[in-house]
């Protein structure tokens, strides 16, 4: 299963939900881009560019669900998975200690090193945590009020951001706890394999984009729903498989 961007505060604020929320960001050509779906503590993402996929974040278990439509299939990463790949260096050494196990002792030295040295070659370099800085400029998307956000990564401006109030929004506080907890998550993530595709905006504020700017990618908020949503939207249908786990990742 291929998906480009898993593409993440670990709180649930509190509070009481008044609807679930829709927000809907279209490209340039006014085109659906992507699709955030928001109820008490979950999130769903799609992207029109990779409408096979859908990511699903459920902040009560820190789980992410990767829906694969094509082949009917699914695969959950729990609090468990994302910690092991949280940290690749740890996950790395695990895997060369089970491989000299099965080695005699008088060549496990000589061994590691060696494989060491191909693994690292082949993983990606991390990549260090982007920061964000407040421009001081504000700007306005098809109605949406917002201030726009520099994003910085390596010392060079590596985005833009146009960004408003959750609350401004129609996003309940249980809702933007969700968001947070998936930003904060999926930025942890990318910088391990050496990408930098997050949205991860808690140094600034308690905020949600109304524009972006990123990897060669643009959207703007065009539309916000406060309509209920099917429970059957935040779940997995009845006849899809699950997918095991690569067990020598964890």
């Amino acid at each position: 299963m291929k998906f480009k961007n898993l593409l993440i505060s670990t709180c649930v604020f509190a509070g009481f939900a008044q609807a679930d929320t829709t927000l809907i960001y279209n490209d340039d050509n006014g085109k659906e881009q992507s699709r955030m779906l928001l109820t008490d503590g979950k999130v769903k993402m799609v992207s029109s560019a990779e409408v096979d996929t859908a990511i699903i974040f459920d902040a009560s278990q820190t789980a992410f669900t990767i829906i694969n439509h094509s082949d009917k299939s699914f695969m959950v990463f729990g609090q468990k998975e994302i910690e092991a790949l949280g940290d690749v260096s740890k996950m790395m050494d695990k895997m060369i200690n089970e491989q000299l196990a099965q080695l005699p002792e008088s060549q496990r030295e000589q061994m590691r090193g060696m494989m060491e040295s191909m693994i690292k070659k082949q993983m990606p370099k991390q990549a260090p945590m982007p920061k964000y800085i407040k421009s001081g400029d504000t700007s306005s998307y098809n109605g949406f009020d917002c201030e726009i956000v520099i994003k910085e990564s390596k010392g060079a401006k590596d985005g833009e951001f146009c960004v408003a109030s959750y609350s401004k929004l129609g996003i309940s506080a249980t809702e933007y706890g969700a968001v947070a907890a998936f930003m904060k998550v999926a930025e942890k993530l990318a910088s391990q394999f050496g990408q930098d595709q997050s949205m991860n905006f808690e140094a600034i504020g308690q905020v949600v984009p109304v524009y972006y700017d990123m990897d060669s990618q643009k959207g703007a908020l065009t539309s916000i729903s406060n309509d209920d949503l099917p429970a059957a939207t935040f779940q997995v249908p009845d006849d899809y498989k699950q997918q095991s786990l690569p067990k020598e990742l964890f």
